[in-house]
């Protein structure tokens, strides 16, 4: 069993293959990413209200945020948003690029649009909220028409806010080259660091007046130097 002292120069002998290692993984990761395409985002938030203000509603709005965010993601509504909103962008086209999030806290959902053309990211974003809000609109505007008592007030009803309306994005949001790059090399440093110990491990080989002495459990009388000349 070798002394915490004799792995750690071990190691020190061996350290330029962790540093190679690092070198080459961060390399790698960073040629990999510079070649891939630029990626631009843009999103958009919606708020759940209760309208007129009333806990309850706006207690069950909280609770529906989860469902909004399933039905915005579904390829049926996407087709639907890219129809009404008069794009010809293909919903097997839009539809792997939406990504759709929800905070209760804040009562919001937010579309999330990732693509090679910033342009398109956010027409998908626009439409898909736009959409949201028209259906909205429409089943409020259908729970409100039907027939009541003249005594009775009308019913609550849970209200979609667009709260933006993204532009095309004119800063790229990928690929992340820098960060890529380091991970990368963390990743081949760890993997050097795994040869190096591995190589410790596997090296049995006696090394020295201290290794015979405490593996053979002798002292060491004399020792013979090495000619080099012959």
């Amino acid at each position: 069993m070798m002394r915490p002292e004799e792995i750690a120069l071990a190691v020190a002998r061996r350290a330029w293959i962790i540093v190679l290692a690092a070198l080459a993984g961060g390399l790698v990761a960073y040629v990999m990413t510079s070649q891939q395409p630029k990626t631009y985002t843009a999103s958009a938030r919606l708020m759940a209200v209760a309208q007129p203000p009333d806990y309850w509603i706006d207690l069950y709005a909280k609770n529906r945020l989860a469902s909004y965010r399933d039905l915005i993601s579904t390829w049926t509504f996407i087709n639907q948003a890219l129809t009404d909103g008069g794009t010809d962008i293909p919903v097997e086209v839009a539809a792997p690029k939406v990504a759709v999030s929800h905070n209760p806290d804040a009562n919001t959902v937010q579309v999330i649009v990732t693509d090679t053309d910033p342009q398109r990211a956010a027409t998908i974003v626009n439409a898909l909220a736009d959409e949201f809000v028209r259906q909205t609109d429409a089943q409020n505007a259908e729970i409100l028409s039907r027939p009541r008592p003249s005594s009775q007030q009308a019913p609550a009803v849970v209200t979609i806010l667009k709260l933006d309306t993204p532009s095309a994005p004119t800063t790229p949001s990928g690929p992340r080259v820098k960060v890529n790059a380091v991970a990368g090399a963390v990743a081949g440093g760890l993997a050097g660091a795994c040869v190096v110990f591995l190589l410790i491990y596997r090296d049995d080989t006696l090394k020295g007046r201290a290794d015979l002495e405490r593996y053979l459990g002798l002292p060491v009388l004399a020792s013979v130097a090495q000619d080099g000349g012959r």
